[in-house]
């Protein structure tokens, strides 16, 4: 995963972000040859490295995040929300591309309405799309005034400002859940032309569900008593799970798209380091 456009490592312009108003002064360039120190020629014989730095003149490509907030999200065991990981996964990158002065568009949704934004650079842009990420996620209530729309992903990753992305970078934020086949031919649409990573929020509650006792599931207008010491719903609760894992490791194997997990039992600028460093040690092997 880059925020910029790749370069070849052996290219001498790798390991240069600056672009053409932010290219460093001729002083640094030259150095010792305009200042006529002799050690110069012999660092270079020694070292194998050049006094002269190339600067890489292409311009950011653009960033598209693709935020989910439908009420699937307004879940969470511990800490935080599926639907609060998700909005502050999305806030770091989107100032991780203003640090670039990349140009920061997407989608968010819920259940209801799927709002695009174009992508533009600045300040401004990124706090417009920060600001559509919050009123989104304030809407969000544990009695919905609307009825779930599992599909509303897939009519996200094809909407329209997503179909004329090319070249970019496109990172969807979601719990997936809803996700099928046509969700999945959107988001390889999508990997054709542009570089795309998945962030899976999820909560690790069913991932250590307790052996005995009983608790209440609500969903804000009916709860639900389940006896964790039967086998039979503790089975269909970890058949539900396998189910989710195993679709989302279709979308890694087949599209060949990376699925970073995001729980939200955890701060999410620490697993976003971690995951994005993890990723690309992934790639470079």
């Amino acid at each position: 995963m880059g925020w910029q456009s790749r370069q070849p490592r052996q290219s001498v312009i790798s390991s240069r972000r600056q672009r053409g108003s932010n290219l460093p002064p001729a002083s640094d360039v030259f150095g010792s040859l305009m200042s006529g120190d002799l050690p110069g020629p012999d660092r270079r014989r020694r070292l194998g490295d050049s006094d002269l730095a190339a600067a890489d003149e292409t311009p950011p490509r653009p960033v598209f995040i693709v935020v989910d907030q439908r009420q699937c999200m307004f879940y969470g065991s511990r800490r935080s929300l599926k639907s609060v990981a998700a909005a502050e996964a999305a806030a770091l990158c989107i100032w991780r591309a203003l640090d670039d002065g990349a140009p920061i568009g997407g989608v968010i949704f819920n259940d209801a309405a799927i709002e695009a934004v174009d992508p533009s650079p600045g300040s401004s842009a990124a706090m417009t799309f920060i600001k559509a990420i919050a009123a989104q996620n304030a809407e969000l209530r544990a009695r919905p005034a609307q009825p779930r729309a599992p599909s509303q992903l897939e009519k996200a990753l094809q909407c329209e400002t997503l179909e004329r992305a090319s070249g970019s970078l496109v990172i969807v934020i979601s719990d997936f859940q809803g996700h099928g086949a046509h969700a999945r031919a959107a988001l390889q649409k999508l990997a054709e032309v542009n570089e795309v990573v998945a962030v899976c929020a999820y909560d690790p509650y069913l991932l250590d569900l307790p052996k005995t006792g009983e608790i209440i599931f609500s969903g804000g207008e009916v709860q639900i008593d389940l006896e964790f010491g039967r086998g039979r719903i503790r089975q269909r609760l970890f058949d539900y799970a396998d189910a989710q894992a195993q679709g989302l490791l279709t979308i890694e194997r087949e599209i060949g798209v990376p699925v970073l997990s995001l729980s939200a039992a955890e701060d999410t600028s620490v697993q976003m380091r971690r995951l994005l460093d993890e990723n690309v040690r992934r790639i470079r092997q």
